[in-house]
């Protein structure tokens, strides 16, 4: 239709990466640039500068020199910079420095083993045909191998090795495309990176034994080495092979010069081509014969973009070139430098050897003095200094060309190439996945609720500029030649015409002549020699019944964009929109703006009217709940139209069906008046029906609906009815909706039935009748409201309907007065303190909790106020609501709009009339300050509730100001966490879509990725479309069945009966349930051999063999598997048969699209139960139905299979908008805060984050879950658990700690400072009920470990102390920048390239989102520290160490009791950190004790001996109840609170604890059988430890939310029920429901290579497509890994066609149309 230029005659199939070798290069360079300056000094280009013609025009005055077009035709030239030096490549500079350093610098090998590089080579191999078991036989083959052969040469592994995989090659079935799929690119990235981190570190080369040299990299800019002591060199070294390594250089540490690393890499590449050719697969170079050119390493010369690709912006008369040109500038002024210097250096022969003489061009007479005057501008004493100087110089202005990042020094940064690609607005995002558009058209929307609901009110503003190119054919040319007349400017207008050969005319707005013209000539062809084909193309104006995309940012979920049919508004500026569509874009009216986008193509328009048009997209596809509804108004007006009592006159009936029914064309069908004298009188139920029935297509049947409004029974009674026998109060109770034939009979119609709210009016009629109807119902059912409202009733609130009686009045203050002397027994229940406390002492308490480190005690007060608190607030309302207000509902207008729905709710209500209530920050009352007040005006540690937040007054009569101050604080909260939790939302959200958006259902059903690789066989375990689910539900069976004609007719039930047969899968559902009647308890299953055997094992015994046993089995078994095996045919059969399997489920034997009746299980269950409930009314009730059994039956089975996904839908997508989209609606900071009785858990988007974007190892809040056996014996064991696992501190034994502090001289006039440190701990009767303790082990604790902590940690802060002021007296010099380097690169050898987890969640951060998180914050300031203290810290971790052995080994010669050590649970531990050394008490058997003086005198010494500053040491020998010890250090400067010091180290010192586990809950619960049940809930996770306790613990149904220890202990498949039960309790607490379809989705993802991997940037490492890599995060790091693997991209994935503008695979992209050429 269109002309043929648009027809594409080349499709892209794929598009690989890799690099051009230097030759390709220069041929494609048109010019070699030279000329530093760039502009001459008119600001023209200059010549062989770097705005040189001949690279293309930069702007549009000039013309290009090499191919002489103009700017808008020249795409642009190469041109290239020599360098006089050759440099590394800063792309592959990292692995440059790693091949250096697994290889050897001498003979020239890698130093790895022969065997694992020969398995590599042959792993890649068969990966290269997708052969994944293959990688695991060909290392179970070398072992094997090696196992056998002691010492096997590299040529003999290598043809055992090639054998297998030449095999594997020839009979490879799948090609080259096995290799492009999700798990064959992670097995190779996986063995790759191994073999990068393990195996390149060899200490000594193995075949030339030389040590290995030590290469360090600086700064990205150059590489030392440090050569080793000894060479061993072979004796018969021909003279051809390249020099190794020289007897000068040796044990000296040098600068590795690129071409020195350059002829060590070819003479690598000379002995290891052959298998690093794999591991750089992109580098490929055709030309040479070796396939590689190791020179790719290395430039020899720099590209320069075309000009036009880095414009000169002008600004005004100044010039502002770009940065990318700036860059090469740099580089260039250090090439002119350079040659300079070299030309020098040759003239007086002092260039070093491995620099090539610059060539002159005429011999020059060396008498000639140069120009020497340069020379002071480069740093370095010699000339070779210089030389080397500049040459970094120039290494590092070539990093910058590429990634400014590269160079930390420089100060202003020009962007590189890696930052003109990455991040939001690099090319990939900004340009590539997002594209600007045309025919586009945005405003600020209105509200309208006279056009339809899927109808967009568009200005005439837009109307004459949005134009659809529109074919002239003879029956729209008189349509289209009044347009082409009216012009541009008039409304049925049109702005240009498009002539067959393309040309476009546009048409004038003054000029009618010229228009006319054209008009005429429509439908006559052109003229021309080659005539062209197709008609001529008029842009006509939008005109109404056209479609529109509508869109409102955030675009967070699919009904965000949705299609809309024009609706021309001459006088209208402005978009307006329908009240019923403002839930799904989530807008309102205060200056939202929305865009509109106007289709160009017939198959676009067609896509949007039929699939995205607002009437097809109801209902959501996060949980299947109807979005569009009406709002506010409407159901004020609905709810007070049909209420009883509601009637019109014959005049009103009709004006407002009228006003209903305005678009609808024929006779309008009436009711007769429900009351004919004295007048007739229409109902407003019968208003609504009239609409109803009229609306409902004609050749269908009306619906029938039974349902309940909002409103509930209660609020329509006005006095109690009188006592009738049999009465039902909800038999013709308004709030139950009764519709029969399409008329309403009974109810009173509110938000439940036209509302977004599932199964009322108007999704009825969306499921019977289709989208179209139930649009038209709510078009309708607006007018017809708003109407009323309009003419009949107004609707208004006034103070009446807020006021309360007197006697209510007196009442609520009654009980405010009471409230105010709640407080003491609050604070006394939280504490545990006796009735009798004085109030001083319940404050001195409470301050203690309040100051103290442990905030359990303070949080138990918090909760114990807001109970109380909340008890006084309930009996207010009680007191006032409902029936203390002075007008009682539907009088009450307030009341009927809370009650219907339309606006408000009770909290409103109560704040306006009762009390405003507790007011709460972050899930607390609001805090304290230190002096303990909440507010100035408040007593410190007041007890009344107002100074904790409780406002008693109301909106009606004020409130005071501090209770204002609260009120303003909990407002500025909820603006804050708005604020704050949209980018963390987005960002998830971003990362969930970006690795789901390939996953689409197949024709067969399956959700694939785009690389083909199956996520789930079945979409959601089920294969249903969850909208479509809706009605698959018990409840809505009967709604089903009573209007089964309607649903017949239109799913065409008798069309598929004649076709389909549903036989088979009926006759799979006998045989299970056969199979379930025989076997009633399922969990044992018995094989036929056990049968049989369990049937002879008496006669057998019966024999008395007598024998050994043999291979572990007596010799009775033998002779029953001798006659087993002697058994024949059919008496084996007959005990098969008894043991046979249960059949697979219909689903997974059936195709369910193809075989009906083929449902899952569950819903098998569901229809049976209520086909029998059916069958059992059926029979009581009289008349019979014309729907029998099977008919049903069929009816749900067709209905299920009708429901099923349809294949192209975008799952994945939907999947990560449905997680994406609620998410942001959680409050951030819900803090669920712990009491004494609780668990205190993650919530909201961190736990989501946690879960999905980290995948992190170890969770904030782990916890283990497990019921406890009901047994006696276990529930009195289970007491002594908890008490076994719960961890003990110091502090929390410690009574007091007392500290005095003196000063004493030494004799060499040395000052001391003198503490003394006395610890008191508490009875041991406090604490022996909770903790696992005696006063012995905490001394024996004190002794041996703690005191050294207290030592270490004082040391600590001396030497801080010390080297901060060494910090403060000198600035950083360039030396310790190179230091910097040094320490990182130390850290960076351990890292390898994983980064840790740590720094992922940060990706937002550089993601440029709005919040740089705390962690990066902290790295800055720790970076600050300078690095003299690092090297005394690493010191300091050695003594550590020695400390940590020494506190493991109980104190020598003291007895242990290792049988009682084994009995207290888990052993000795070491934990790495020093400050808390988890050991297992020790317990000292009672009777062997040494006791006495010397036993006393023993220990003391022992404790003295231990440091040096400890001076003295005593302790309680009799109870054990204290000790103290005498502490001596020497004076420093600074000085330090020793108490506190002592305090917090004693808070975290831990005395005992079971690994992992901080402490244990009893909580009792009612498990699914309603019964009552104790169960252990744990802080922290250690699975081991509860496993042994399998007599007092229920472990079958342990629970942790530690995915990863689920995983690892029970299987991924118990992992991934984790991941969806987690997610989905994530949801729960805000109440929102995600269907379990989306969650088992993700999980599947996550879980899809066998283990749980995160959605960041190291889960999309293991894709298959390099453009989604690079589209996501981090473009250039994917980028360089592409091109060095030679990557290739089959373009399947959404992210890949959209950057290279192609179809995207999906929904209706998924098929193509092949037509037949005849």
């Amino acid at each position: 239709m269109l002309g043929s230029k648009n027809m594409p005659w080349r499709r892209l199939q794929g598009i690989s990466f890799g690099m051009y070798s230097a030759e390709e290069l220069k041929k494609l360079s048109v010019k070699s640039i030279t000329n530093p300056r760039y502009l001459d000094s008119l600001g023209n280009p200059s010549v062989n500068g770097l705005y040189d013609l001949a690279l293309g025009p930069a702007d549009s005055k000039e013309v290009c020199s090499t191919c002489v077009q103009d700017f808008s035709n020249c795409s642009g030239h190469l041109g290239h910079i020599e360098l006089p030096l050759t440099v590394y490549n800063p792309l592959l500079f990292e692995k440059l420095y790693l091949l250096l350093r697994g290889s050897c610098l001498n003979c020239h090998m890698l130093t790895c083993p022969r065997a694992v590089i020969h398995l590599l080579l042959c792993q890649l191999r068969v990966l290269e045909v997708g052969a994944l078991q293959a990688v695991y036989e060909l290392e179970r083959i070398l072992y094997r191998f090696l196992e056998e052969n002691a010492d096997p040469t590299a040529f003999e592994i290598q043809e055992e090795l090639e054998r297998y995989t030449t095999k594997i090659l020839q009979n490879n079935l799948l090609g080259s495309h096995g290799a492009h799929v999700k798990n064959v690119c992670e097995s190779r990235s996986k063995l790759i990176a191994f073999f990068w981190k393990s195996h390149m570190t060899a200490k000594r080369c193995p075949h030339c034994k030389t040590g290995r040299s030590v290469v360090r990299k600086e700064h990205n800019s150059k590489l030392t080495i440090t050569y080793p002591a000894v060479v061993h060199r072979k004796a018969d070294r021909k003279d051809t092979e390249p020099q190794g390594i020289e007897d000068a250089q040796l044990g000296k540490r040098g600068y590795l010069t690129p071409t020195s690393a350059q002829e060590h890499l070819t003479a690598l590449w000379k002995n290891e081509g052959f298998f690093l050719n794999y591991l750089f697969l992109g580098l490929e170079d055709v030309g040479m014969e070796s396939r590689f050119n190791p020179s790719m390493f290395f430039l020899d010369f720099l590209v320069v973009p075309p000009s036009r690709y880095r414009p000169v912006s002008r600004l005004g008369d100044q010039m502002f070139t770009n940065g990318q040109t700036v860059n090469l500038q740099a580089v260039m002024k250090d090439v002119v430098l350079i040659r300079k210097l070299l030309a020098l250096m040759a003239q007086e022969q002092e260039l070093p050897s491995e620099v090539a003489a610059p060539a002159a061009d005429e011999e020059k007479d060396p008498s000639i003095a140069m120009d020497r005057s340069f020379l002071s501008l480069l740093p370095g004493q010699s000339l070779t200094d210089k030389l080397y100087n500049i040459w970094i110089r120039l290494q590092s202005h070539v990093n910058i060309v590429f990634d400014s990042e590269m160079d930390k020094l420089m100060m202003e940064k020009y962007p590189g190439i890696r930052q003109i690609l990455e991040k939001k607005d690099g090319l990939f995002r900004k340009h590539m996945m997002g594209k600007r558009v045309d025919y586009a058209a945005r405003s600020v929307i209105c509200p309208d609720m006279y056009i339809n609901t899927n109808e967009i009110g568009i200005p005439m503003v837009f109307a004459t500029k949005l134009t659809y190119p529109q074919p002239v054919t003879p029956w729209n040319v008189q349509e289209l030649r009044q347009a082409v007349i009216n012009g541009p400017s008039v409304h049925p207008g049109a702005s240009m015409v498009i002539n067959e050969d393309g040309s476009r005319t546009a048409l004038s707005a003054s000029n009618l002549t010229q228009r006319e013209a054209v008009a005429k000539q429509l439908l006559t062809p052109a003229m021309g020699a080659p005539k062209p084909q197709g008609t001529k193309i008029v842009c006509r104006h939008v005109k109404n019944g056209d479609i529109l995309l509508l869109n409102r940012q955030p675009t967070l979920h699919r009904p965000s964009i949705q299609a809309h049919r024009a609706r021309i508004l001459p006088e209208e500026k402005v978009l307006r929109l329908h009240y019923a569509n403002c839930k799904a874009y989530n807008a309102d009216f205060d200056g939202d703006e929305m865009n509109a986008h106007f289709p160009q193509s017939e198959l676009g328009r067609a896509e949007a009217y039929v699939l995205a048009c607002t009437d097809q997209q109801y209902l959501v596809p996060k949980d299947g709940q109807p979005l569009a509804g009406l709002i506010q108004d409407h159901m004020v007006s609905g709810a007070n139209m049909t209420i009883r009592g509601c009637f019109f006159s014959r005049e009103q009936y009709m004006e407002l069906v009228y006003r209903g029914l305005t678009d609808r064309v024929g006779r309008v069908r009436l009711f007769p008046p429900a009351i004919l004298k004295p007048c007739p009188l229409w109902t407003g139920k019968q208003v609504v029906s009239t609409l109803l029935i009229n609306i409902i297509p004609e050749d269908h049947v009306p619906l029938n609906l039974s349902g309940k409004a909002k409103i509930g029974g209660k609020a329509w009674v006005k006095e109690s009815p009188r006592p009738v026998p049999g009465f039902n109060p909800d038999s013709m109770c308004e709030s139950q909706v009764i519709i029969r034939e399409g008329e309403l009979l009974c109810g009173v119609l509110d938000k439940a039935h036209y509302g977004s709210s599932a199964y009322g009016l108007v999704h009825c009629c969306y499921e019977i009748y289709g989208g179209e109807t139930s649009g038209k119902v709510l078009t309708c059912l607006a007018r017809l409201f708003t109407a009323y409202l309009q003419l009949y009733r107004g609707f208004t609130l006034g103070v009446e309907d807020i006021l309360v009686k007197p006697k209510a009045d007196v009442r609520r203050h009654r009980i405010i007065e009471e409230s105010a002397h709640c407080g003491p027994r609050a604070v006394r229940a939280a504490l545990n303190l006796p009735e009798a406390a004085s109030c001083d002492e319940v404050r001195g308490k409470w301050q203690d909790a309040h100051l103290g480190k442990d905030q359990r005690d303070f949080n138990m007060i918090d909760l114990k106020f807001k109970e109380e608190v909340n008890h006084y607030s309930n009996e207010i309302n009680k007191a006032c609501m409902p029936f203390g207000l002075h007008r009682q509902f539907p009088e009450n207008n307030l009341q009927m709009m809370v009650q219907s729905g339309a606006k408000g709710s009770t909290v409103n209500t109560m704040q306006i009339s009762c009390l405003l209530g507790q007011i709460e920050l972050e899930g607390r009352r609001p805090p304290l300050m230190a002096s303990g007040k909440s507010l100035p005006c408040f007593e410190p540690y007041e007890f009344t509730p107002r100074a904790g937040g409780f406002v008693t007054g109301r909106f009606l009569t004020g409130i005071k100001p501090p209770e204002f101050f609260f009120h303003c604080m909990a407002g500025r909260e909820g603006l804050v966490d708005t604020a704050v939790k949209t980018s963390r939302s987005g960002y998830l959200q971003r990362c969930i879509i970006k690795h789901l958006e390939g996953l689409v259902v197949q024709y067969d059903l399956t959700v694939r990725d785009s690389d083909g690789s199956v996520v789930q066989f079945l979409y959601g375990e089920d294969g249903l479309d969850i909208p479509k689910t809706q009605f698959l539900q018990p409840k809505q069976f009967p709604f089903l069945a009573s209007n089964y004609e309607v649903i017949m007719k239109s799913k065409h039930l008798h069309e598929v009966l004649s076709r389909a047969d549903p036989q088979k899968a009926l006759r799979h559902f006998k045989a299970i349930k056969k199979w379930q009647s025989k076997h009633s308890n399922t969990l044992l299953r018995k094989g036929a051999f056990l049968n049989y055997s369990q049937k002879i094992q008496a006669a057998v015994k019966a024999l008395n063999l007598e024998g050994t046993n043999q291979n572990g089995r007596s010799p009775e078994t033998h002779q029953m598997l001798r006659m087993w095996a002697e058994l024949d045919e059919q008496s084996r059969r007959k005990y098969q048969k008894k043991a046979a399997p249960c059949p697979d489920p219909s689903l997974s034997v059936w195709r369910p699209d193809i075989y009906l009746a083929s449902v899952s299980e569950t819903f098998e269950k569901k229809v049976d139960g209520y086909s029998r409930e059916w069958a059992a009314q059926a029979e009581k009730s009289y008349e019979k139905s014309e729907l029998s059994l099977d008919r049903l039956r069929t009816l749900l089975q067709l209905k299920w299979q009708r429901s099923l996904c349809d294949p192209g839908e975008a799952v994945g997508l939907l999947a990560a908008q449905s997680i994406g989209e609620p998410s942001t609606q959680m409050t951030l900071n819900t803090f669920h805060f712990a009491g004494r009785g609780e668990m205190n858990v993650t919530l909201g988007i961190p736990r989501l984050r946690e879960i999905l974007m980290v995948a992190s190892a170890n969770i904030k809040t782990p916890m283990m879950r497990v019921p406890v056996f009901s047994t006696k014996k276990a529930l009195k064991k289970v007491k002594s658990l908890k008490k076994q696992l719960t961890r003990v501190c110091l502090g929390e034994v410690l009574e007091k700690i007392d500290v005095q502090e003196s000063f004493s001289m030494g004799e060499r006039q040395n000052k001391f400072r003198v503490y003394q440190l006395r610890f008191q701990f508490l009875p041991h009767a406090y604490y022996q009920q909770e903790k696992c303790l005696r006063p012995e082990d905490i001394l024996h604790f004190m002794e041996t470990r703690f005191f050294k902590i207290l030592m270490e940690s004082i040391r600590k802060k001396n030497s801080k102390a010390s080297a901060f002021r060494s910090v403060n007296t000198r600035r950083a010099t360039q030396r310790d920048l190179d230091n910097a380097g040094e320490l990182e690169r130390s850290r960076g050898e351990q890292d390898g390239d994983e980064e840790e987890e740590g720094h992922i969640v940060d990706a937002e951060a550089e993601e440029g989102d709005a919040d740089a998180s705390d962690a990066k914050r902290k790295e800055k300031q720790e970076e600050e520290v300078d690095y003299e203290s690092e090297e005394e810290e690493e010191e300091k971790d050695k003594d550590d160490d020695d400390l940590q052995e020494e506190g493991t080994v109980l104190g020598e010669g003291v007895p242990q009791a290792p049988a009682q050590e084994e009995e207290g649970g888990s052993g000795p531990e070491e934990d790495s950190l020093p400050a808390a050394p988890l050991t297992q008490p020790w317990k000292p058997a009672r009777s062997r004790e040494p006791q006495g003086a010397e036993a006393v005198e023993r220990r003391v010494r022992a404790v003295r001996e231990c440091h040096p500053f400890i001076e003295d040491y005593q302790y309680d020998t009799q109870g054990g109840l204290w000790c103290q010890v005498m502490v001596k250090l020497p004076l420093i400067k600074v000085n330090f609170d020793m108490s506190s010091l002592v305090v917090s180290l004693a808070q975290g010192a831990v005395v005992y604890a079971t690994k992992g586990i901080t402490r244990c809950l009893l909580n009792e619960t009612t498990n699914s059988k309603n019964e009552k049940e104790l169960v252990l809930n744990t802080e922290g996770i250690n699975l081991p430890e509860l496993f042994k306790y399998a007599e007092v613990l229920d472990l079958r149904r342990l629970y942790s939310n530690d995915i990863h220890a689920m995983a690892s202990t029970y299987g991924i498949e118990a992992a991934l029920r984790v991941i969806e039960k987690e997610i989905k309790d994530v949801f729960a607490v805000y109440g929102i429901a995600v269907d379990p379809r989306h969650l088992s989705l993700v999980a599947d993802y996550m879980c899809f290579e066998g283990v749980y991997k995160p959605l960041n940037r190291f889960g999309i490492r293991s894709n298959s497509s390099p453009l989604q890599q690079m589209t996501f995060e981090t473009s250039f790091q994917f980028l360089k890994q592409a091109t060095m693997m030679g990557s290739r991209d089959e373009l399947r994935s959404p992210s890949a066609c959209l950057v290279v503008g192609k179809v995207v695979k999906g929904g209706t992209g998924l098929f193509e149309l092949k037509q037949p050429l005849r």
